[in-house]
């Protein structure tokens, strides 16, 4: 009994350290954006679509955006 509450409490203090440290490296995509992109990817492709859908939206997005300021450009040969 001493040995789960010790490993819940382990995992807890783990869950509230690793977890602001590994999202704060993310990019700066709106929650809206992800949120579409989960429904989205999982009406269209189930449970794995949870995340596939999330980070192709996010990326898309991030791209328009670069698109729209000019950072993408065409090299015209």
């Amino acid at each position: 009994m001493l040995a789960e509450s010790t490993r819940c409490i382990i995992v807890g203090l783990m869950d509230n350290v690793l977890k602001p440290l590994l999202l704060g490296r993310g990019s700066a995509v709106p929650v809206v954006v992800v949120f579409l992109g989960v429904i989205g990817g999982f009406v269209a492709m189930g449970i794995i679509g949870l995340f596939i859908g999330a980070i192709v939206l996010s990326v898309g997005y991030k791209l328009f955006l670069a698109w729209i300021e000019g950072g993408i450009t065409q090299s015209r040969e």
